[in-house]
């Protein structure tokens, strides 16, 4: 009610005026935080942006007990108390230090998932949704991932990575962030493939405000601009996850 009287004084005043709290994967803010931000502060100046990191099953939790208003989520599982909407779908890589003999930051010819196996990995711990699909993947063909190191950052198991401590598994966009993308070198991961779908969640108990509402057009509209235009889920080409 309170969020609804400050929405209604806003628009007397012509603009939105509401606060929206938003919870992002920390493989998704590294890339998406500045030009999301920035993009709000043009189009809704005069309404309040909070944005958290965290893993999917800390940001659904938080979105039912009313701390975060949307996410940004992993796989999430069909729930009568979530909804969702498709966002983009993500692939992953495996990223390795950059041979000296080529010439090109990224590489592409692909491994098998198998292959990946015998690779030690740098990788985050559980319950990070990178991990445990690329151990659900791998126990599928009768596998299991070699870990040489549990590291919760983006920007730190690229650096351990370049250092040589081993592999990493992160989707491509994970390199943009990064000052040096030509030392690393880039392989597709096949049979099977390593993919995954995000998905924007509201509370499925609470009506979203208007603020909200424009929140969530301007995360696909960014989405749409700083990730892979082919990436995207387009609205309307497939049902709701769930809701």
């Amino acid at each position: 009610q309170v969020e609804r009287a400050r929405e209604d004084m806003g628009r007397v005043r012509g603009s939105l005026a509401g606060r929206v709290a938003l919870g992002l994967p920390p493989s998704v803010a590294k890339s998406l935080t500045v030009p999301l931000t920035r993009e709000f502060r043009q189009q809704l100046p005069n309404a309040a942006l909070s944005i958290s990191e965290g893993l999917s099953v800390s940001m659904q939790e938080s979105l039912l007990a009313g701390r975060l208003d949307i996410a940004v989520l992993y796989n999430p599982q069909p729930s009568p108390e979530i909804d969702t909407q498709p966002l983009m779908e993500e692939e992953f890589y495996l990223i390795g230090p950059r041979p000296p003999n080529v010439a090109r930051p990224t590489g592409t010819r692909p491994v098998t998932l198998t292959q990946v196996a015998e690779l030690g990995l740098v990788i985050p711990s559980r319950p990070n949704a990178i991990r445990m699909l690329v151990e659900t993947r791998m126990a599928a063909i009768g596998c299991k991932p070699l870990i040489n190191l549990e590291i919760d950052g983006v920007s730190a198991i690229l650096d351990l990575v370049a250092d040589g401590a081993g592999y990493a598994i992160l989707p491509r966009y994970a390199l943009a962030t990064t000052h040096q993308p030509e030392i690393y070198q880039m392989r597709p991961i096949i049979e099977p493939r390593l993919h995954s779908q995000l998905a924007l969640a509201t509370a499925a108990g609470r009506t979203t405000t208007l603020t909200q509402q424009a929140m969530l057009e301007l995360v696909r509209k960014v989405s749409a601009a700083v990730f892979h235009e082919e990436s995207l889920v387009k609205r309307n080409t497939r049902p709701p996850l769930a809701g």
